[in-house]
């Protein structure tokens, strides 16, 4: 690339006024700058050990660079790629040598120039005389002192290298260099979006990233459908999970609101002891765009997970066709189509499946694939199946009691599930109902219930009144079926349905809603909710379940009723779930226990009493719970402010928090290893690393069992080169709860990182042999049960790799 540079210099025209050669040059200037700070992330993403220092705010950056953005990227970096990769690097970039004035300081007297002339100022033809040949000669400069950042480029095949590391971006475009105007994520598709570097035609482009680039996510390169994602923080103690999904990508770049519907399915996520979860609505809700969004949320890091998720993750599309080596094959009934998502199942482990896989169906299928995953050390909490659509496979009675049956059988003995479907399917599940209406699902929702209920004015009416009148009822589902019903039922105009709905007052709107809905219900289901309006608990899982329990109907039934009804609404945190009624709601149960004979009354008020003493011992019991460890850590007022201010990037602040959390809680272990790991990887200056170390070692002392701590002191000290007291620390990290091919795999990463920072010493490359003797170890030693398998699997293969290439140019 600095031959395509050097050439765009050439090439300008020699009549250019000394304004018009400053603007261009400035464009160059930029361009040589995203560039060298592009690969220079490049390189510490590629070569650096994980989290020595935190990058992903520079990253962010850099999607709508300013110039002064690549400057900083590049002094905070240089000190560690010289440290792996060059000890020669960028040369001049300090006042070192021959250089008798450092390239940091002369850029950052460029981008003050620039600021205060044709970025906030006014750029005169006197200054413009100045900088012009000053801005070319510092372009020279910074195409010599840079030259190690400046990739190779091929212009035949359009690849760019550097130190042997193929570079993902697209810094050149029509075989000239790019200005980066912005990179942004829509829908988790990643696009650039750069003008290419010419005087004569500045061309626009937008490109998409490839899933490799440094603003994807990333993912491990695969031959198999399968894929293992980027390890996940666990928030609870800030270590790393990564699993083998299949998860396609978004359904859509515009996903809008669902906040509720996807917290829902975080807690059921975090809530072991429910199986399956049910997401269910009207066609065209989005039920499947809102999994999608969760699961890929989950692999982007944006939800917040308890325990480690799932080893496998298995997306599964219910359709009535496969296409196969005989061509289009038509399944025929539920076991075929069922039958054919636990294959895909079994495939995460064998891409190529026996024919034996092939002659087994139904509950032989289910077995067999019990059976391997036992043999593979996998229990039914390591897999989680989605579903999708499980309406399409089913539509007789029977039928749907079979697929009920069937999804029973899968969450008993291969795995969690979530489940999408039109309808309740017959599965004893967590219900997340998909509610939510746009204009184009309020136009659907009229028609259908017009037809339904034969409101003919609204069946005669066109797509653009009904889009009126969706806006004149404010999108709200409760007043689109008020307005069908008052059609149907008065046999009014629709001018007239409207004017009488908004007349009525909201008393008589809802009391004449709840009156329907009240007469639909059984005498035990009516029970139900007046003795939960009598009784004085909170409306959650636990005293719907008993009330439930004490009118002996089925907690399902009682779902099944709020559902339909308008009562109030139900947030719902997996398995458990509170309520909250509408006032008027409250009012018109009240209404009705009035109504009772007294006889009646008193045994509903007999048996609230006791309804309140059983939910009284329930949450007391659950008060104490043991906290968890993330509470040990955030225990006082200032550690919880410390965390909040580092998910804001406050680091200044978080620092000034935790040093108070600190004073106020001085033997808390757990919060002294998150103070030195957040000054180790979020400042990341020496002063702040040694007092990480210093913490880190007064949380081992405080509590000697605080593997996190160990672990990470062991990180440390293995990059101050220290391999001794590293692997110590990792031999008593084994004993407690890691694993041993995490500790033999740390081992092998700390001689490759040892070997790469001290090239040139003389024996230095005993360090790769002991590092290829680790591995093969650790290989040996992992288990499918272990903590973090697919992400050691997947580093174990990838420093192999890169030891043997190194071995190969010794």
């Amino acid at each position: 690339m600095k031959k395509l540079y050097l050439k765009t210099l050439s090439d300008l025209p020699p009549s250019l006024s000394p304004t018009e050669e400053v603007n261009f040059l400035t464009s160059v200037m930029r361009s040589i700058l995203q560039v060298t700070a592009l690969v220079a992330l490049e390189l510490h993403i590629s070569e650096i050990p994980e989290d020595e220092l935190d990058v992903s705010r520079f990253l962010r950056r850099m999607e709508q660079p300013s110039d002064g953005t690549p400057i900083e990227v590049i002094e905070f970096l240089l000190p560690l790629l010289r440290s792996y990769i060059d000890r020669n690097l960028c040369l001049g970039w300090y006042k070192e040598n021959s250089f008798s004035k450092s390239l940091a300081k002369q850029l950052n007297e460029w981008v003050q120039f620039r600021n205060d002339t044709t970025a906030h100022g006014i750029l005169s033809q006197k200054e413009a005389s100045i900088w012009a040949p000053k801005s070319k000669a510092l372009i020279h400069s910074s195409l010599n002192v840079l030259s190690g950042l400046i990739p190779s480029y091929e212009s035949k095949t359009n690849e760019l290298t550097s130190y042997d590391i193929n570079i993902s971006l697209p810094l050149v475009f029509k075989n000239k260099p790019v200005v980066i105007r912005k990179v942004k994520c829509q829908r988790s598709i990643w696009t650039l979006n750069g003008q290419m570097l010419s005087l004569e035609d500045a061309q626009r482009f937008t490109t998409e990233l490839t899933d490799s680039s440094i603003f994807s996510k990333p993912y491990i390169e695969s031959t198999d459908q399968y894929v293992a994602s980027s390890d996940i923080s666990i928030e609870i103690d800030n270590s790393r999970h990564s699993f083998i999904h299949n998860i396609p990508h978004r359904q859509t770049y515009t996903f809008e609101g669902r906040r509720r519907e996807l917290s829902k399915l975080t807690d059921w996520l975090n809530d072991e002891d429910s199986r399956a979860c049910l997401v269910f609505g009207d066609g065209g809700f989005g039920k499947t765009t809102v999994v999608l969004e969760f699961l890929n949320n989950l692999l982007e890091d944006k939800v917040v997970i308890d325990k480690p998720s799932p080893l496998v993750i298995s997306f599964f599309t219910a359709k009535m066709t496969r296409w196969t080596d005989e061509g289009l094959l038509h399944l025929k009934g539920v076991s075929d189509a069922m039958d054919e998502c636990i294959r895909e199942l079994i495939k995460a482990f064998t891409p190529v499946l026996t024919k034996d896989w092939y002659e087994s169906q139904g509950d032989r299928l289910i077995q067999k694939a019990f059976n391997f995953l036992k043999e593979e050390g996998l229990s039914r909490d390591d897999v989680l199946f989605i579903f999708d659509n499980t309406e399409t496979l089913a539509t007789s009675t029977n039928e749907v009691e079979d697929l009920g049956d069937f999804l029973q059988a899968v969450t008993k003995k291969l795995g969690r599930m979530i489940v999408t479907s039109r309808r309740r399917e017959f599965i004893n599940a967590t219900p997340i109902p998909i509610k939510g209406l746009n204009e184009l699902e309020c136009v659907s929702l009229l028609q259908r219930l017009a037809k339904e209920n034969h409101a003919d004015p609204l069946l005669k009416a066109g797509e653009a009144r009904l889009r009126r009148i969706s806006q004149s009822l404010m999108y709200k589902p409760l007043l689109i079926h008020t307005l069908v019903k008052h059609i149907s039922r008065t046999k009014s105009s629709i001018d007239e349905a409207i004017d009488s709905i908004f007349k009525k007052s909201n008393n008589e709107l809802l009391e004449f809603l709840y009156e329907d809905a009240w007469a639909r219900m059984t005498a035990l289901q009516q029970n139900v909710y007046m003795l939960l309006v009598i009784a004085e608990s909170p409306l959650d899982h636990f005293s719907v379940s008993e009330a439930c329990k004490i009118m002996q109907i089925p907690l399902t039934e009682f779902h099944t009723t709020f559902d339909e009804t308008y009562f109030g609404s139900l947030t719902n945190h997996g398995e458990k779930f509170s309520i909250e009624l509408e006032e008027l709601s409250s009012r018109f149960f009240n209404k009705k226990i009035k109504d009772l004979p007294e006889d009646d009354k008193h045994i509903l008020e007999s048996k609230a009493q006791g309804l309140d003493t059983l939910v009284g011992n329930f949450h007391k019991i659950e008060e104490e719970y043991e906290l968890d460890r993330v509470a040990e850590a955030f225990r006082n007022s200032y550690a919880k402010a410390a965390r909040t201010a580092v998910r804001k990037e406050n680091y200044p602040e978080a620092k000034e928090y935790y040093d108070i959390a600190i004073s106020e809680d001085p033997m808390n272990s757990a919060l002294k290893d998150r103070f030195a790991w957040f000054l180790y990887h979020k400042i990341g200056n020496n002063k702040a690393k040694l007092r990480a170390e210093e913490l880190w070692r007064d949380s081992i002392e405080l509590n000697e069992n605080n593997c996190d701590a160990i672990v990470n002191l062991a990180q440390c000290r293995y990059r101050n080169d220290d391999l001794e007291e590293g692997d110590n620390l990792l031999i008593k990290a084994g004993a407690l709860s890691r694993s041993q091919s995490f500790c033999l795999l740390n081992k092998a990463k700390a001689r490759y990182y040892y070997w790469s920072r001290n090239k040139g010493i003389e024996k230095v490359e005993e360090r790769l042999e002991e590092a290829m003797f680790l591995l093969d170890n650790a290989s040996k030693t992992l288990r499918n049960r272990d903590k973090y398998y697919a992400k050691t699997l997947h580093e174990i293969n990838f420093f192999k790799v890169k030891l043997k290439k190194i071995k190969l140019k010794l």
